[in-house]
């Protein structure tokens, strides 16, 4: 009976919609093991970090990202799946958005991977939140503003741009 129902689809020319393709890339991200870029970032964004930041493991993982531009995707993937896996925890929230600005002012390419991997999307749903704390949201909108008024040229992504116009 699935091959019958693939052909069909196939034979349909139907196509998977975006917002299902997003949708399926999002739950093959939550199921994937663990990255090495992952735990980092969890280290770095732990709810047990009462105190704030632990900006000696934010440095570090600076220091990984400029040393190997191909782990400023993965951390960049590791901060977005963090944000909308404890998108409820206002400490990991918090924590998370400080090691973002932290890798945007530290890591010379973190802009662009920031605007392509749609970590945008997820600061713009804690904003949204109405039960996301005022502190929380501010500083994703400061971020947002801050890089818009610094960066010009993230404004060629148009996902930043339109969500800096907003």
């Amino acid at each position: 009976k699935f091959n019958l129902l693939g052909e069909r689809i196939k034979e349909g020319g139907r196509k998977m919609s975006a917002g299902m393709s997003s949708v399926s890339g999002r739950v093959k991200e939550l199921f994937q093991a663990p990255t090495v870029a992952d735990r980092m970032v969890e280290e770095a964004s732990s709810e047990a970090l009462t105190e704030g930041p632990d900006w000696e493991k934010c440095m570090q993982i600076c220091d990984v990202v400029n040393q190997d531009p191909v782990m400023g995707v993965e951390v960049v993937r590791a901060i977005k799946k963090r944000l909308a896996l404890h998108s409820r925890n206002p400490t990991v929230q918090m924590l998370t958005l400080s090691l973002l600005e932290t890798c945007a002012k530290n890591c010379e390419k973190m802009f662009s991977e920031v605007a392509s991997e749609r970590v945008l999307d997820e600061m713009v749903k804690i904003v949204d939140d109405p039960s996301t704390p005022i502190v929380t949201r501010d500083k994703a909108l400061k971020l947002i503003e801050a890089w818009g008024e610094s960066a010009p040229q993230l404004r060629k992504f148009p996902m930043f741009e339109e969500t800096y116009k907003v």
